[in-house]
C-alpha cells in the first residue's frame, strides 16, 4: 500500500512544473497525446466484427468487442502551440459479445462474454513533434452473466486481471509516420500479478489529405503475466472527416497473441475482421 501512495505522489509531482506556464485552459478541446487506436485496451469508442481461433481451435460465429471510452483533459498549461502539458481523465469499458447460431435450438444467440473497466489519470506533455503520456490506472475484468450461466461456472475462478498500473509512453511524429514506445509496471504484489509491461508501435497516415486519408499501423503489447508473448495488432483502413473533429476510421484488423480481454488472458488468439474507430470526445 505504501508503494502505491509513493508512486501516486511521484506521478502528481510531474504536474508541478506546469503551473510555471503562461496560459491555463479548463476543459480544453482536443488532446496533446493522441490515443493508441490499435491498443485493444485503449480508451476509445470502437466496435469490431471478427472471426477467431483460440489455442488453435476455431470459434464458431462472430466475436464482437466494442469499447466506450473517453480521454478528456481537465486542465492544460501552455507557452505556445508546440509546448504544452495537461492533466486528463482516462476511462473506458471494453465489452465483448459472442454471436453464433445455436444448432441445438436452431436459433441465433448473442451472449455477453466479458467486460473490462478501466479508470485512471494521465499527465501529457507535448514538445513540437514529440509527446509523452504518464498514466496511472485501475483495471478490473468481469465475465458476463451469460457466459457464466452457459458454462455453469458456479464456483470461484482465479482472476489476476484486477490491478493498478503506472506507465509512460513516448510518441514522435516523423513526417507521415507516428512512432511510439514505452513501459510500465503493475502496482500489485508479484504474487498476485507479474509486474512488467512494455509496448511499441507505429502508425502511417496518408499526408496532405483534408477529408479522407488511408492509414496503416502495427502495435505490440508484451506483459510479464503472459511471459512476454507479444500481442500484435495490425490494421489497414481509411479515416473519414477532418482530423481536428474526431474522424471516423474503418479498417481491416488482424491480431495474434494472448487474449487481451478477460481473466483468460493466457489463451492465445488469432483473429481478423472489420473495425470501426471513433473519438467523439
Amino acid at each position: 500500500m505504501r508503494s502505491i501512495f509513493t508512486l501516486t505522489g511521484a506521478f502528481f509531482l510531474l504536474i508541478t512544473g506546469a503551473f510555471a506556464q503562461t496560459k491555463t485552459e479548463f476543459l480544453p478541446k482536443g488532446r496533446l497525446f493522441d490515443p493508441i487506436l490499435l491498443d485493444p485496451l485503449e480508451a476509445k469508442t470502437s466496435a469490431f466484427l471478427i472471426r477467431r481461433t483460440e489455442d488453435g481451435v476455431s470459434k464458431k460465429g462472430l466475436f464482437a468487442p466494442f469499447s466506450i471510452g473517453i480521454q478528456k483533459s481537465f486542465f492544460r498549461w501552455s507557452k505556445d502551440e508546440g509546448h504544452a502539458s495537461e492533466l486528463a481523465l482516462d476511462v473506458v469499458a471494453n465489452t465483448q459479445f459472442e454471436m453464433f447460431h445455436d444448432s441445438r435450438e436452431d436459433r441465433f444467440r448473442r451472449y455477453m462474454y466479458n467486460v473490462d473497466y478501466r479508470v485512471g489519470l494521465m499527465y501529457n506533455l507535448r514538445r513540437d513533434q514529440s509527446s509523452w503520456r504518464f498514466r496511472i490506472f485501475h483495471l478490473s475484468s468481469h465475465l458476463g452473466d451469460d457466459y457464466l450461466i452457459r458454462n455453469q461456472l458456479i464456483y470461484f475462478t482465479p482472476n489476476a486481471v484486477n490491478y493498478e498500473q503506472i506507465d509512460a509512453l513516448y510518441s514522435r511524429n516523423v513526417q507521415s509516420v507516428r512512432l511510439y514506445g514505452g513501459a510500465g509496471m503493475s502496482l500489485r504484489p508479484s504474487s498476485e500479478r507479474k509486474r512488467l509491461y512494455t509496448q511499441l508501435g507505429l502508425v502511417w497516415k496518408q499526408p496532405n489529405r483534408q477529408k479522407s486519408r488511408w492509414w496503416a499501423g502495427l502495435d505490440a503489447r508484451m506483459i510479464e503475466q503472459t511471459n512476454f508473448h507479444p500481442g500484435i495488432t495490425a490494421a489497414f483502413g481509411i479515416e473519414l472527416g477532418e482530423a481536428e473533429r474526431g474522424p471516423l476510421s474503418i479498417a481491416i484488423q488482424a491480431f495474434h497473441g494472448p487474449l487481451p480481454f478477460s481473466a483468460y488472458e493466457q489463451r492465445i488468439n488469432n483473429w481478423v475482421g472489420l473495425g470501426f474507430y471513433l473519438n467523439p470526445f
